[in-house]
């Protein structure tokens, strides 16, 4: 991207709903601007014309329900854990996010994995999942969800491990609920249990879910 009224850039900015702007803050003095020496101020017209080149280099990933029903009141989820050896190695609170984004009830949402630990004196490394809202955290909004949240079976004869929650409000201070221990990594690793596909090194995660009473600025007025 190109922003233009003397030559300033910048190049490879990711951009996504937590982080929707790019640019400069100090771009050029109104002095400056404003200097006829400059060359960038037309005097007569008392105006300045700005511009903007933008390249984009992926395509954006985004759930086909934004296309099809964007306000539709529930949906579902999923994300494959890939290099779960490794993941689990990582330190305390580090993360994975879906990638792709879903469209509920006109809010964009994700799924959260995050490494926490088991409250106590054992201090056992847990898989914490999570329903995350990635509608901005600077405007006021909340709604109601209720979700299941799932670890999928990797054997036949196992069920997927699930728990759920009801009614919680999500809002732009706390965007996100789920479950903090939802699993110790040992037992998500542990072949007897059936979660966890150690020859391609990953889980599989979803969350069916209803978001209900949305509301967004405009309305909390």
């Amino acid at each position: 991207m190109k922003i233009r009224i003397g030559a300033a850039s910048f190049v490879r900015q990711l951009f996504e709903f937590k982080s929707t702007k790019e640019g400069f803050v100090n771009f050029i003095t109104f002095a400056e601007l404003m200097d006829p020496s400059k060359g960038f101020y037309n005097r007569k017209e008392d105006k300045v014309t700005l511009a903007i080149d933008v390249t984009t280099s992926d395509e954006p990933k985004v759930d086909k329900s934004i296309i099809s029903d964007p306000c539709k009141s529930n949906g579902t989820i999923s994300m494959e854990i890939e290099k779960v050896s490794q993941f689990a190695r990582e330190v305390f609170y580090s993360q994975r996010k879906s990638d792709i984004v879903t469209y509920i009830n006109g809010f964009p949402w994700k799924i959260l994995a995050q490494i926490r630990k088991t409250e106590g004196t054992y201090n056992e490394k847990c898989l914490g999942i999570f329903l995350s809202c990635a509608a901005s955290k600077e405007e006021n909004w909340s709604c109601e969800c209720s979700a299941i949240i799932r670890i999928f079976s990797q054997k036949n004869n196992v069920t997927d491990l699930r728990r759920e929650f009801d009614a919680h409000v999500i809002n732009n201070e706390d965007d996100d609920w789920g479950f903090s221990e939802f699993i110790t990594f040992a037992d998500l690793m542990d072949p007897s249990e059936g979660f966890y596909n150690e020859s391609e090194d990953k889980v599989t995660l979803a969350i069916d879910f209803t978001v209900e009473e949305a509301k967004t600025e405009e309305n909390h007025k």
